[in-house]
């Protein structure tokens, strides 16, 4: 491998990994603009992509099942989310994201970070989004990996 290539390897792997702490540091921020501390919101963006079990919910966030349900119960009191019965198996009850309660608060807070990110890709042609969509979701999967090797331990 040639000293530029792995040389710019290493930028991106540290460019990823420093995207990965402003995330985290955005949903803080976002978070306390909103009036939600850091776990009710790791637990809104959750939420935000699909309905989810109280114990999904407490094993994806490393919390007891005891905290995740105080965690459900402060956010369905504030409107971000409801429990409701699966419709796929009724016995079960998921917890889902209220867009339409939620939502204007918490898209106050984001859309002018997605607004940015969608002009930023205007800089970019066809080829170049599908090449950067693949890589991304690459660096999901191994994400995914691994966070699923670690709860193994």
């Amino acid at each position: 491998m040639s000293s530029a290539r792995a040389e710019l390897m290493t930028e991106i792997t540290n460019r990823i990994r420093r995207t990965n702490q402003r995330g985290a540091e955005m949903a803080n921020a976002a978070a306390r603009v909103i009036g939600v501390n850091s776990t009710d919101m790791a637990c809104i963006q959750m939420l935000q992509y699909e309905p989810l079990t109280a114990g999904e919910l407490a094993r994806r966030t490393g919390l007891t099942t005891a905290s995740v349900t105080t965690v459900i119960d402060r956010l369905e009191a504030a409107g971000f989310v409801a429990r409701t019965r699966d419709p796929a198996d009724r016995r079960r009850v998921v917890v889902e994201f209220q867009p339409e309660k939620a939502g204007p608060s918490i898209a106050g807070v984001f859309l002018p970070l997605l607004r940015s990110w969608r002009d930023l890709m205007t800089d970019y042609d066809e080829r170049d989004l599908r090449i950067i969509a693949e890589f991304l979701g690459r660096v999901e999967d191994a994400l995914d990996d691994e966070i699923h090797k670690l709860r193994e331990r």
